[in-house]
């Protein structure tokens, strides 16, 4: 045998093992039309008959000027998550983006969301990225909740989109109740800041309240203005106030604005007079600013989910201290959950809740379960809704205590918002 030959017979050596693999795989491959319906046959079916799967969008943001709500949000919906990731045998899986805190950021992230074509959404954090996402969830018909914004606009006309805070409006009836009813004052002021429209809703649902506590005809609101941010005009505000009489003003101004502001409350020996204020009022900044004006009396609208107990609000539940006991576990002692946290928690509940109810995963299904919530008791109180996907609760109020919010009063009733119609045809009768 020449040395060509022997060539020839151990390169045919080689080949033969190939060869079977080929011929093997053939074989196999066809037996199934195509490797896809191979695939789909088996390696897709084994995964979701071991672990079916529903997915529930998350847009907050994470980056941007809204970072710490919407971080404070997701640890709350991730923590949920984490405790009850399972629907009537469906593993919960959770899809987050990032709205970067920018209106076009947001929109781009919520149709991603959607062409994921998920059971519902969370979000998300900011008034402007929640708004520019509405027409776009109504119009995919996908049950949407945001945890904590509070623009009347973003679930108004939109039978699609709820929210597991109280509006501005409702905050705002809740300060009336307590200045009329615990305070029991006929010496009301008003101060807000000149072109805000962020607290609109916020000074229409105070008056309103008063007008239905107190009557058209004697009102108790005996100065009102609105105001630059100098100092100048807040001199001559509270300047005004004082000779009114007012023992309570609601000033629901901004963090920035109320270090000067109270300075001068101190300077013209004002301190008798007690503030309300924005919610916001219970964030750490204003929290820290109060440190320095100790003997100002605030109150604002606030549920603490760290302070409550059950001899102060009927809204505090089992989940309260299961979500502070989780939190704890899941990032640690000396990290403080915040009230967004709670909301962020509490959204995902709402929905896993309504997810089950419907027995179906279309979204008319789970939008009609949601609207037929009644009483579900989470981390920050129990949960219905009315026509408008809003929360129908009774409104906490707070002060601080010791460097923290802590329960001051809980309004009497239950408070439905008001849509912004109504508000306007309360104008036009008056």
């Amino acid at each position: 045998m020449d040395r060509n030959e022997k060539r020839k017979i151990n390169r045919m050596k080689r080949l033969v093992p190939a060869l079977i693999l080929v011929l093997v795989l053939v074989f196999v491959l066809s037996s199934c039309t195509t490797y896809n319906s191979f695939k789909g046959t088996f390696i897709d079916r084994n995964v979701a008959e071991s672990e079916p799967t529903i997915t529930i969008g998350v847009f907050e943001p994470v980056t941007g000027r809204n970072a710490a709500r919407g971080t404070e949000e997701l640890k709350g919906i991730e923590l949920a998550n984490s405790i009850y990731n399972n629907v009537d045998g469906y593993k919960v899986v959770l899809s987050k983006v990032d709205t970067q805190s920018s209106v076009s950021a947001a929109k781009t992230a919520v149709q991603g969301l959607i062409e994921m074509k998920p059971v519902a959404i969370i979000g998300s954090a900011g008034e402007a990225t929640s708004l520019a996402a509405s027409e776009l969830i109504e119009k995919a018909s996908i049950p949407t909740i945001t945890p904590s914004a509070t623009n009347p606009l973003i679930t108004q006309g939109n039978i699609y989109y709820f929210r597991a805070s109280i509006t501005e409006s409702q905050m705002g009836q809740g300060l009336a109740e307590y200045a009329i009813k615990e305070k029991k004052s006929g010496n009301i002021g008003i101060v807000t800041l000149k072109n805000d429209s962020t607290i609109a809703a916020m000074v229409e649902g105070f008056e309103s309240k008063i007008k239905e506590l107190k009557g058209k005809k004697k009102s108790a609101v005996k100065y009102q203005t609105e105001i630059m941010p100098t100092e100048e005009e807040m001199k001559q505000a509270l300047k005004y106030l004082r000779i009114n009489g007012v023992d309570v003003c609601f000033a629901p101004l901004g963090t920035e604005n109320m270090d000067l502001f109270f300075k001068l409350v101190e300077d013209m020996n004002m301190t008798n007079v007690t503030f309300l204020g924005h919610r916001s009022w219970g964030e750490d900044d204003f929290v820290a600013l109060m440190e320095k004006h100790p003997n100002i009396n605030i109150v604002f609208p606030y549920e603490s989910v760290l302070t409550a107990t059950n001899s102060t609000s009927d809204s505090i539940t089992e989940e309260t201290q299961r979500f502070q006991i989780e939190y704890a576990n899941r990032y640690g002692s000396d990290e403080v959950p915040t009230y967004n946290a709670a909301l962020g928690y509490d959204a995902y509940l709402i929905m896993i809740n309504a997810i089950h109810n419907a027995k179906t995963m279309e979204g008319p299904d789970v939008r009609n379960a949601l609207m037929e919530l009644s009483d579900l008791k989470c981390s920050t109180g129990s949960f219905s809704f009315d026509s408008s996907g809003n929360v129908v609760r009774s409104v906490t109020l707070s002060t601080l205590k010791d460097g923290k919010p802590v329960n001051e009063y809980i309004c009497e009733s239950e408070v439905k918002s008001k849509a912004l119609e109504d508000i306007e045809e309360q104008q036009k009768e008056e």
